[in-house]
This record gives C-alpha cells, sequence and structure tokens, in this order.
C-alpha cells in the first residue's frame, strides 16, 4: 500500500513538473524571425512588437532587419527568416519561379506613395487630374529607392500611363532610402521622387520649402489604390510546420491595426514607432504617422486582410510593366484561416 502511494504521488509530482515546464514555454513563446525594412511601411510590425502583442499571442519574435529586397527573399527562401515584410513586386517575381510563397496579413489598406518635385522645377499640369501630372516628367530624372525595387514599379506604371518610356523619356534614377533620396532632391541630383512617409515629414523639418506635392496618394487611379503593398508573407512549408505561428502573426497584426485606430494610443504609437526608426528630428514620426494614418486604416473593414481585389490589381500591375511574367491570383497566394484571412 505505502509503495502505491509513492508511485502515486511521483507520479503527481512528473505531472505537476511537466506542466510547469510547458507552461513555462508557452510564457515564454514560439520563437520566430521576423524580417523587417527601416521605414515606416512597416508601422504595424513596430506596433505589434513594441506593444507586446507578439508575446500575448504566444510568440518570441525576433526581429531581422534587411536593407535589401533580394537579401530579405533569399533569407525567406533559405528558412533563415521565416516570416518577412514584403511587396507583391518581390513574393510574385519569386511565385513565377514556382517557390511557394504565401500571404499572411496586409498592413496598408490603401496607396501610400505620392510624387513630390524640387521646389522650382516646372510642373504646367498640376492640380490636373492624373495622369496629365506625370506628363511633365518627360525629359527630367526621377529618383527612386533602388532598379527593380516595389518604388522602381510604381515609377514605371505611372509613367506608362502617361504613355512615357523609363529610360527614353524619363531618367529613373536609384538614390536609396529617405536620407540619401531627400539629399539627392535637395541638391539637385534628382528632379523628383517616388515618396513615402517620413521622407516629405523630414524635408518640411530640414528643408522647409524644398519640394512641391505634384500627386498624393489619394490621387492615383483605383489599381493603385487598391493594391498588394507590404503584407507579411511566409512558406507554405513553413505553414504547414507552424500553423499557429501562421495564426499569430495574423492576430498581432490585426490587433496592432486595431490599436492605430484608437485615437488614444497615438502618442504610444508614435514612441512604438520611434523604437525602431531612431535618428529623425523631432516630430518627424509624429507627423509622418498622423498624414500616414488614413491610408493605413482607410478600409475599416478589412483591417489586416489580403483581398481578392489587391491582389489581382498587383498582378495586372506587374505584368503590365513586365515585372512578372504570370498572373498570380488570390488562391493559392492567400493564406486562409480562423484567423487569417
Amino acid at each position: 500500500m505505502k509503495s502505491r502511494i509513492a508511485t502515486t504521488i511521483t507520479a503527481m509530482g512528473m505531472v505537476i513538473a511537466t506542466s510547469f515546464v510547458t507552461s513555462q514555454a508557452s510564457a515564454q513563446g514560439t520563437k520566430v524571425k521576423l524580417g523587417y525594412f527601416p521605414a515606416m511601411v512597416d508601422t504595424p510590425v513596430f506596433i505589434a512588437a513594441s506593444q507586446g502583442l507578439f508575446a500575448k499571442n504566444g510568440l518570441d519574435v525576433e526581429m531581422v532587419l534587411f536593407t535589401s529586397g533580394p537579401t530579405l527573399i533569399g533569407s525567406l527562401l533559405s528558412g533563415s527568416t521565416p516570416v518577412v515584410d514584403v511587396g507583391a513586386l518581390l513574393t510574385f517575381q519569386q511565385v513565377a519561379k514556382g517557390h511557394d510563397i504565401r500571404g499572411l496579413s496586409h498592413y496598408w489598406s490603401a496607396n501610400f506613395y505620392s510624387l513630390i518635385v524640387r521646389r522650382g522645377v516646372p510642373i504646367p499640369n498640376a492640380g490636373k487630374p492624373y495622369p496629365a501630372p506625370i506628363l511633365d516628367l518627360k525629359g527630367k530624372k526621377l529618383g527612386v529607392v533602388a532598379l527593380g525595387s516595389a518604388t522602381a514599379a510604381f515609377a514605371e506604371t505611372i509613367l506608362k500611363d502617361a504613355d512615357l518610356r523609363a529610360g527614353d523619356d524619363v531618367t529613373i534614377v536609384p538614390v536609396g532610402a529617405i536620407a540619401t533620396a531627400a539629399a539627392a532632391l535637395v541638391s539637385g541630383n534628382i528632379d523628383a521622387y517616388i515618396s513615402y512617409a517620413p521622407m516629405n515629414e523630414l524635408l518640411d523639418s530640414r528643408n522647409p520649402g524644398s519640394y512641391e506635392m505634384v500627386v498624393a496618394p489619394e490621387q492615383f487611379p483605383s489599381v493603385l489604390q487598391v493594391n498588394l503593398y507590404p503584407h507579411a508573407a511566409t512558406t507554405q512549408r513553413y505553414i504547414n510546420a507552424n500553423p499557429a505561428v501562421a495564426d499569430a502573426i495574423c492576430k498581432s497584426i490585426e490587433q496592432s491595426l486595431a490599436f492605430l485606430a484608437d485615437p488614444k494610443n497615438f502618442a504610444a504609437a508614435v514612441a512604438g514607432v520611434e523604437k525602431w526608426l531612431p535618428g529623425n528630428p523631432p516630430g518627424v514620426i509624429a507627423a509622418a504617422l498622423k498624414d500616414s494614418l488614413p491610408q493605413i486604416l482607410g478600409d475599416r473593414k478589412h483591417l489586416g486582410k489580403i483581398t481578392p481585389e489587391q491582389v489581382k490589381n498587383a498582378s495586372d500591375q506587374m505584368l503590365s510593366i513586365g515585372y512578372t511574367s504570370q498572373a498570380v491570383t488570390f488562391d493559392p497566394y492567400v493564406y486562409r484561416s480562423s484567423a487569417c484571412n
């Protein structure tokens, strides 16, 4: 009898110990690497990290910085960084090559690019409906982050809409990210720029009056308004092995967007973005976030969701400018579950 009691107590102790270990593992969260870009295009990710939303959903996220699209995609395909922030340009090109990339959660509801020109550059069609102002870029130098980048694809799309050709009618110049792009515009090395936050706000702070907004984000056509911009992506292989992680990423991004949608969270949101984008003059990130919220939160019914219209428009855009060789469709590109899409 005594032996049976001892055995029972020992077994109970093992259960309690096992439960404790499981609880501790759960509290620590599942480790996952998430690749990001150092720009406000990743605002929802920065909020999810700074507000503890990843941890709340059972993830221990290691944020991995990338400044090159090809490097990021290579890391995703190798499995080194299984979840990344990426635009349709990079993923669709890989899907056309047979890779099993899947979109998880969308960060922006609408287009965030604007077209700006250096102050003094003649734009006689300014104020006219799109694409008339694009005609004024003929013979000028248009800056983009890099050749083959999402901004370059955007530039070639709007030039095509105005029956202009990159290289022949307009010179596309790679000028890097915001800091070097701002210097290139102010110095006159480029005449115009495909801009995104906080470029305009940085110029307003450091070089007031140095540029003119020619086409604001909301003035571009619907195929560019409703498009597949930065979103979380992974591979089907990773989803098969880690479906709970994929769902937790989607939940975290949706909660991040809900946090951004509440005006009382604005100051905390600014602090969260500044943590990941240090070095800007005071007030720049606050102004940029205020300007960006309409594009981030515009479609309240589909916050965090990837829609068929977004995928179709992105696919049509990339095909029209020759950036991809085959159409990409909502199924099977988009991962769907109870938490995602």
